[in-house]
């Protein structure tokens, strides 16, 4: 919430709500000082992606996690990540294919694409 810009004072308000306890505008101050040494303020948005991806890794044997760059700009692309019950689910059913670009992606005005997707049966639909 400090991220966000909402104020010491804000925060305060919302947990009393939230919670119910009484809360000290202290508390407040040393929960956001925690988060700013936990968050590592040094490392870029990238950096900090990464880091959750090398844990998703990790975490479970067989997560798998990728990054596509821009070979000129060094900007990301595609991530790609599937964890090991996705693959389980995909080498049982092949033939099935779904494409999902996440939740309410044109508040965000991403350009959305068109895929040509094959089945086994050799039928081909177009979907955009």
């Amino acid at each position: 919430m400090s991220r966000a810009g909402a104020k010491p004072k804000g925060i305060l308000a919302y947990l009393r709500a939230k919670t119910g306890k009484r809360t000290l505008l202290q508390d407040v101050h040393n929960m956001i000082q925690d988060a700013k040494k936990r968050f590592d303020p040094g490392s870029t948005d990238g950096d900090r992606a990464l880091k959750v991806l090398d844990e998703f890794c990790e975490g479970t044997p067989g997560n798998t996690a990728e990054f596509v760059l821009d070979s000129g700009s060094g900007v990301v692309r595609v991530v790609t990540f599937q964890s090991a019950r996705m693959q389980r689910s995909f080498a049982a059913f092949p033939e099935v294919v779904l494409v999902d670009s996440t939740h309410d992606t044109k508040s965000n005005r991403y350009k959305l694409f068109s895929f040509a997707i094959h089945d086994v049966f050799g039928r081909v639909s177009i979907q955009s």
